[in-house]
């Protein structure tokens, strides 16, 4: 379960680079809808953040601790867990807030949720951030 884990934490961690990504495409081309792909991806997104949680909860109550040198492990709790999920909330309201450009709300609140979950898998590797790619890749199996 640490394995899968781990590759969905990756996983979740590209899918907010996606959201970012494609906003930002459409913002540089200045287009005012929601893409219903887009909305597609943030849905699941949002998905896979609560299982990612949950699975994580599961881990804590079968005894699983995030094993690191970091003092600060139990910030790994937090930037995994709370952090994103208020973060994709907020963006999801400054989304349906918006007439116009409503994929701006979604592309800031998978700015933070993205920086929040990279923390999470920072702290649960302790690593630098420089090393978190192989860290990020020995969950993929690479």
């Amino acid at each position: 379960m640490t394995a899968f884990h781990r590759v969905l934490g990756t996983v979740v961690v590209l899918a907010f680079v996606v959201i970012m990504a494609w906003a930002l495409v459409l913002w540089l081309r200045r287009r005012d809808e929601l893409p219903d792909g887009l909305r597609a991806v943030q849905h699941w997104t949002e998905n896979l953040l609560v299982v990612q949680t949950v699975t994580g909860l599961i881990l804590l109550l079968i005894g699983r601790r995030v094993v690191t040198a970091m003092d600060d492990a139990w910030l790994h709790y937090l930037y995994g867990s709370l952090f994103p999920l208020v973060a994709l909330i907020g963006g999801r309201l400054a989304a349906l807030r918006r007439d116009r450009r409503a994929y701006l709300g979604l592309a800031w609140g998978s700015l933070f949720a993205f920086g929040l979950t990279l923390r999470a898998v920072q702290t649960a590797c302790a690593a630098p951030l420089g090393d978190l790619p192989a860290c990020m890749l020995r969950g993929l199996g690479g």
